[in-house]
């Protein structure tokens, strides 16, 4: 994704694995990249297996730390509900994800699209519709229709928000982003408009 700075400089975003090396990094930073993302899944090492993600935790971790020693943002992704899961795997996750302290991170429960590997693993095993119209939340939110041992689907959807509230709600957190927008004005904006919209949604699953 492309977007046209104040200076005219070209900015842009890109997806990225963790297993991106410390001078990539540094020639994307140098060539106008602004934010990466990757795809972290799960904090769990097993879990990573069970999907063949392909990656380490070491990985993620040194991911991390390098994007930071190049002034990359990282928007990093999770997901629950993975082959494997646990209410103790979902616990590890969520503290991961705080350790990792990306500049912004998304929980969603596991879709498992038609056409996919995790489809067909689902269909056989955990799969509780196949009608498209339960995908989503009311609020047209990701939903998920898998039901694992020891989970409901709504239960699912309920750590993926209690994890949203515990990442972004964290004082050392709304500390880093009021430094951040104090020292970049253009990041200022974006905080503004994404926070806006956040606490609404964080507040009012907090109140559910």
């Amino acid at each position: 994704m492309i977007e046209h700075g104040i200076n005219k400089k070209i900015k842009w975003w890109a997806n990225t694995r963790v297993n991106l090396d410390l001078e990539t990094m540094k020639l994307m930073k140098e060539a106008g990249c602004r934010l990466i993302i990757p795809g972290y899944e799960s904090g769990v090492q097993q879990i990573l297996n069970n999907i063949h993600k392909g990656i380490t935790v070491e990985q993620s971790l040194e991911f991390a730390k390098n994007a930071k020693k190049a002034g990359l943002l990282v928007h990093g992704c999770f997901m629950f509900g993975l082959p494997g899961e646990t209410k103790e795997t979902i616990r590890q996750t969520i503290d991961f994800a705080k350790k990792l302290n990306p500049d912004t991170a998304q929980f969603f429960p596991l879709i498992v699209y038609p056409g996919t590997e995790a489809y067909e693993w689902a269909k056989k095993n955990i799969l509780t519709t196949e009608d498209f119209s339960k995908w989503l939340t009311k609020e047209g939110l990701h939903n998920t229709v898998i039901k694992l041992p020891g989970f409901t689907s709504e239960e699912l959807v309920k750590y993926c928000d209690q994890a949203r509230r515990e990442f972004y709600l964290r004082p050392s957190y709304l500390l880093y982003k009021v430094k951040q927008s104090l020292l970049h004005p253009s990041e200022a904006r974006r905080n503004i408009r994404s926070f806006r919209n956040l606490f609404k949604y964080l507040l009012r699953g907090s109140a559910e």
